[in-house]
């Protein structure tokens, strides 16, 4: 370049605009990230829901073919045990809050084979979250009936099982760790006779079907097949279970 021409200096930015871009960046990142993350997450409590749901549907289906019967809707809880140790068993479950015998043949479905809940063989140890620990999807402290406590277990994948109430399993595919809501890693299924089916409870059953009923009306929801979608997108989070496995 010739002598005594001006030169043509390169445009930069100063620090203060590098700090104000990172700054600007930081805070959007701020706020999606928990989003995309969550996003990512449901997805996985979502994958998780139906690969249970389909294991629990078989174990059922075999407990039928075996038995001739399963615990009818609505009946007395004291139904249950011959049943629950039977899904126990084939679930291959590390802990639960039932002491099965080695041969469950020998036991009956009849209403008392075993007098009340001082009889019951219980293991003192409750696979399911305690009262207040976990959360309806609008962050409602949730509440499940205690005579049921026993009739939940831990499996090998850390998924936590809780049969309520007769007819409906409760099922946490996170187990312990958090968020524990409905709709985002806890979910329910129905046995429906001799079998799981996607089903709508209310439906099925009328006035008494009202998902954990038996818990008393503050923390039972209805859930139909007009009402499912709405509920899980700004209600109690049911209404996902049915959502996702009609999806």
């Amino acid at each position: 370049m010739p002598e005594g021409l001006p030169t043509k200096k390169k445009a930069a930015f100063t620090l203060s605009e590098v700090l104000i871009t990172l700054g600007i960046i930081g805070v959007v990142a701020a706020m999606t990230l928990p989003t995309v993350l969550n996003d990512i997450q449901d997805k996985q409590f979502k994958t998780a829901f139906k690969k249970q749901y389909s294991v629990i549907a078989q174990v059922v289906q075999k407990a039928y073919l075996e038995e001739g019967e399963t615990p009818a809707p609505n009946k007395d809880w004291r139904q249950m045990p011959k049943y629950f140790c039977r899904m126990q068993k084939e679930l291959n479950a590390l802990k639960s809050g039932t002491i099965c015998p080695d041969n469950i043949d020998d036991m009956s479905y009849e209403i008392g084979g075993w007098e009340g809940d001082t009889d019951w063989p219980s293991t003192g140890e409750y696979y399911w979250h305690k009262e207040n620990e976990w959360f309806d999807k609008q962050g409602k402290p949730y509440f499940r009936n205690p005579a049921y406590s026993a009739l939940a277990m831990l499996l090998p994948d850390g998924t936590l099982l809780q049969y309520i109430c007769a007819n409906q399993i409760f099922i946490d595919v996170n187990g312990y760790k958090k968020p524990n809501v409905i709709g985002r890693d806890i979910f329910y299924i129905i046995v429906n006779n001799n079998r799981i089916t996607p089903t709508f409870l209310y439906e099925s059953y009328g006035s008494n079907g009202s998902i954990n009923g038996c818990s008393g009306s503050e923390y039972s929801v209805q859930i139909t097949s007009r009402n499912y979608k709405q509920d899980c997108e700004s209600g109690s989070g049911w209404g996902c279970s049915m959502l996702y496995l009609l999806d």
